[in-house]
Formats: structure tokens, sequence, C-alpha cells
């Protein structure tokens, strides 16, 4: 059993297509009504299958054409249309000679049954002609003309939905691209106006893109080092060991944590930069590089190390003075009790020892001098 499915949509002529070769059919394919004559006169063809508006010649003449020609009149006819739909559709195809109308979309059920039983009704010698009393004007062309127009219609009153539809998309997506270009040209302002420095990185550590903060600090511009590994360029020292998205951030890290590390400059200083640094992900979650907030902290660093000096030097002299101090007092108390000892006594036997007690207290008061001058503001 071969049958002729004619559709202008490549859709309908698969589906068709497959569901009758899957029960034993053997399927021929036309894009219209032209196409179908063509393999009708060439062909044997036991059924027709066929869509009802389509270009070059509709359904309705391809049936016209088959019922007119005595060697193709008897092949059953089945109308299968998703544009005409009504009842009075159903009623023209029966006019023009078809023996089945089937409203797309169908169940594979509802379209086996039909052909089912209009080859039985062939087999039992009930064909559907038309009456020649209904091929004038008056008849089934009259109905077939006001469907046409109607369809016609209907067709411009569905464009003219979809041109609106679409003219309200293209404004929407106008408006949303005014949004998105708004946000971009916001972004971009940050970026370039940061008061920091602003990174990005790929997965594997090269440079995507920093902000002409980073340029002030480093040196470097964007478009020198621009897909270049960021160790090799600012932390060569480090430079085999290459980035990678072991590194990065833990995905469980929503609030990115300070860390400080050394860059060193196209002038080759190195300066301290204090970072927070998140990783950038795609909507799957897959890890697409790193995204860091830098600060350039080299000078707090100095300044902190010039106040820890400073601080360090007054509490020494603190120190030195009150030893100097009690140094002096001891020096005082020793000349104190020479003088004593000289005054009374004058034995040979406290010589000696008036003699030491003296060159001891020498010896304190010239540390004591020492320590004061070592102390004393731009001396050494």
């Amino acid at each position: 059993m071969k049958i002729l499915v004619v559709d202008d949509d490549l859709s309908n002529l698969t589906l068709i297509k497959t569901v009758l070769e899957n029960n034993d059919y053997e399927v021929v394919l036309a894009a219209n009504g032209e196409k179908a004559l063509e393999i009708l006169r060439s062909e044997k063809i036991d059924l027709i299958i066929s869509d009802i508006l389509m270009p070059v010649m509709d359904g309705y003449h391809l049936c016209q054409e088959c019922k007119a020609d005595k060697k193709l009149q008897n092949i059953p006819f089945i109308f299968c249309s998703g544009t005409y739909t009504e009842e009075k559709d159903e009623i023209l195809s029966i006019k023009f000679g078809a023996e089945a109308f089937i409203v797309k979309p169908f169940q594979n059920k509802v379209l086996l049954e039909t052909i089912s039983r209009v080859l039985k009704n062939i087999r039992n010698g009930k064909i559907n002609m038309p009456a020649p009393s209904e091929n004038d004007s008056t008849g089934a062309y009259k109905l077939y003309s006001e469907r046409l127009i109607n369809k016609l219609e209907e067709k411009m009153l569905d464009l003219d939905k979809e041109k609106m539809v679409l003219e309200m998309e293209v404004a929407e997506r106008r408006k949303v691209e005014e949004r998105l270009r708004k946000s971009r040209n916001f972004a971009e302002s940050l970026f370039n106006a940061a008061p920091g420095i602003v990174l990005i990185l790929d997965p594997e550590g090269r440079i995507i893109r920093f902000n002409p903060y980073m340029e002030k600090v480093s040196g470097y511009l964007l478009k020198d080092v621009m897909g270049r590994y960021w160790v090799d360029v600012f932390s060569p020292e480090d430079g085999t060991q290459n980035f990678s998205t072991d590194a990065l951030p833990g995905s469980s890290e929503e609030i990115p944590t300070g860390n400080v590390s050394t860059i060193v400059t196209k002038t080759g200083e190195k300066k301290k930069i204090m970072w927070f640094d998140s990783t950038l992900k795609d909507e799957n979650g897959q890890v697409i590089g790193l995204l860091a907030v830098g600060q350039d902290i080299t000078r707090q660093i100095e300044q902190q190390k010039e106040t820890l000096e400073i601080r360090a030097q007054i509490a020494a002299r603190e120190i030195f003075n009150d030893f100097a101090k009690k140094l002096d007092k001891i020096t005082n108390v020793l000349f104190d009790q020479i003088s004593f000892l000289e005054a009374g006594s004058s034995a040979s036997q406290t010589d000696k020892q008036i003699k030491e007690l003296k060159k001891a207290a020498g010896h304190a008061k010239e540390l004591s001098g020492r320590l004061k001058i070592k102390n004393t503001p731009g001396k050494e």
C-alpha cells in the first residue's frame, strides 16, 4: 500500500511518514499540489493525504485535478489541515470529493483509524465523487472562494498580531539593551575610577584585565602584559609556580579574606599589596577566573616600621637615662664615703681601700656620662 503525503511543512511530512512507515505503509512525499500531480502521473498511488493551504497549488485544487482525471479520480483523498479546521471546511472538503477530513494536530490513532475506514469503504465500492451540479460558481467553488478569503483575512490578522508582538518585543529588547548599556557604562566607570587595584585573571592565572590604578601602581600598561602569567610579570621569583584553579579561593568562601603579598613594579621596586579576592563562575558553577581588589599599603607599612623604631629608641633612651640616674646616685654615694674616710682616718691601711673606691667611682661617673651623651637626640 503506497500513500502520497502532500504538505509544505517538512515537520508534518516527517511526522506522518514516520507513523505510516511504522505501520507497514509505503510513503511518498510532495511539498505542494503541483509536485503531487507529477508523482501521481508517474507512480501508482493507493491513497492521498493532503494539507489544504499550500503554495503553488493548494489541496482543494489538487483534489479537483484528481477528480477531473479519469486515471486519478478513484484514488481516495483525505484532507489533513491545521488552518481549515471548522465544520464549514470539512463540508467543503467532502463537496470537493474527499473521503475524510482530519484536523491538525491529531493523534496517531485517529490518523490510522481514518485510513483504515477509508480503505474499507473503497473496497466496498464507496468512493466520494463530487456532483457535477456543484462544480459551478454557486456550489463548491463559491464556498471555496469564501473560505479562502476568510482564511486569508485570518492570516492577515495573524500577521498583524505577530507584527505587533514583534514590534513590542523589539521595543522591549531595546529597553533591555539600553539598561544593559547603562549598566555596562556604570560598571566601566567604577572599574576605571576605582581608588584601588581591580584585577581579573583567567583560571590559569593569565592577566585578562586590570584598571588604570594598577597601571599607576605597577608602571605597566595593560596592553603590554595582557595574556601573560601574573606571577611571571609581578612575582618573577615565584614564576615557576603557575597559577591554577586549585589556588583559587574555595567555593564555600562567600566573604573574601584579605592577604598581603609583594609585587615587583616595572622599575624593580617592591610594593606591598593588601588583596581581597573571589572566584568568578559561570551559570553552571564552573570557575572562569579570579577577581581581585587590592590596595597599595607599602607606605603604611613603612610608616609603621618608622613608628616602631622611634618608639624603640624612646624606650631605650628612657632605660639608659634611668640607668644613668641610678649610676649617678651610686657614684655620689661612693664619693661621699670616700670623703668621709679621708676626713675620719689617716691610717695607712685605709689608703689602699680609698684608692679603689675612688677608682670605682670614677669609672661609674664616666659610664654615666657616656650613657647620657648616647641618649641625647641627634648624637651617637
